[in-house]
C-alpha cells in the first residue's frame, strides 16, 4: 500500500507575508494539479488510491508459504539460495527420522528374538519359588510373593516394559541362560551379572538411542519450518523496503472545510 507522511503544515491565512490569502490558497490549488495522484487518508476528498508499486510482495503470503514448505516463502520472495537452504534441511531431516526410526525398530526386534532365546520365564519362576516356598504351579502366589519382595513384577504380556525389566532389574539375572547367581541376598554387581544380560542391555540402549535421534530429526524439522516462516516474513518485507519511493511537495487538502497547503513527504512502498 502506498502511504504519505505530512511533515509540515503550512496553514494559509491573511496573515502570510502579508499576501492575500485567496490568491494564495487558488495559486497553490492550481499548482497542485499536476500532481493527480495526491491521496488525503485524513479527509479521502483529494486524488486516488494508489496500488502498490512493481514488484511488491505479500509478507504473509510468504510466511504462509514457509509454514506449510520449508524454502516456498522464500522461493517467492525471490531468495532462492535460502530456499534451496531450507529445502535441503527439511530433507535432511526427515531422512534422518527415516533412517533412525527404521533402525531403533531392526534393533528392537533383534533384542526381542535374543531374549525369548537366552531368557527363560520358567526358569525366573522356578527361583521365585525357590525362595518363597511356594508351590511352583500357583503362580498367583507367586506373583504376590514377587510384589511383597520386589519394587517390579513380570508382566504377563511381552510388551515393551516386560522385554526392559528382564534387562534391567537384578531380580531377572538367574533367569539368563548363563547366570550362575541364584541367591536372593548376593548382593550383585555389575561384574556378577550374566554376560548375555550385559549384551542385551547394550542392544536394548542401542535401540532407544536410535529412537532418541528419529525424534531429533523431527524436531529439526518443526523448527525448520518455523525459522523459514518467519525469515521468509522478513525477507520478503527487506524486498519490499527496497522498492520505496520518497518524494516532498506541496499538495493542497481541506481543514475542518477550509483550503490548506501542506508540505508533505510521500513514501512509497
Amino acid at each position: 500500500m502506498r502511504r504519505s507522511f505530512i511533515v509540515l503544515t503550512l496553514w494559509v491565512g491573511f496573515a502570510v507575508a502579508g499576501a492575500d490569502a485567496t490568491d494564495w490558497q487558488a495559486f497553490m490549488l492550481e499548482s497542485a494539479q499536476v500532481n493527480s495522484s495526491f491521496v488525503s487518508d485524513q479527509t479521502g476528498e483529494v486524488g486516488t488510491p494508489m496500488s502498490h508499486p512493481d514488484g511488491w510482495k505479500s509478507p504473509k503470503t510468504g510466511l504462509l508459504l514457509s509454514a506449510v514448505v520449508p524454502g516456498a516463502g522464500q522461493y517467492y520472495g525471490g531468495s532462492l539460495l535460502k530456499a534451496v537452504g531450507f529445502v535441503a534441511i527439511e530433507a535432511l531431516s526427515w531422512t534422518m527420522y527415516a533412517v533412525y526410526n527404521a533402525e531403533g525398530y531392526d534393533i528392537d526386534a533383534e533384542f526381542r528374538a535374543y531374549a525369548d532365546a537366552h531368557w527363560s520365564e520358567s526358569d525366573y519362576w522356578d527361583w521365585i519359588a525357590g525362595h518363597s516356598g511356594r508351590d511352583r504351579n500357583d503362580l498367583p502366589a507367586l506373583r504376590e510373593w514377587e510384589r511383597e519382595k520386589f519394587s517390579h513384577g513380570l508382566h504377563e504380556q511381552k510388551d515393551q516394559q516386560y522385554y526392559e525389566m528382564i534387562g534391567k532389574y537384578d531380580q531377572f539375572n538367574y533367569a539368563w541362560d548363563d547366570s550362575e547367581i541364584g541367591l536372593l541376598d548376593d548382593g550383585w554387581t555389575k561384574s556378577q551379572r550374566s554376560a548375555r544380560r550385559l549384551y542385551y542391555e547394550g542392544r536394548r540402549d542401542a535401540s532407544n538411542q536410535a529412537f532418541k535421534k528419529a525424534t531429533t530429526g523431527i524436531t529439526i524439522a518443526l523448527l525448520n519450518h518455523i525459522v523459514s516462516s518467519l525469515d521468509a516474513a522478513w525477507t520478503i518485507s527487506r524486498h519490499n523496503r527496497s522498492l520505496a519511493q520518497a518524494s516532498l511537495q506541496f499538495e493542497p487538502m481541506k481543514f475542518n472545510h477550509q483550503p490548506a497547503t501542506v508540505l508533505s513527504l510521500r513514501l512509497n512502498w
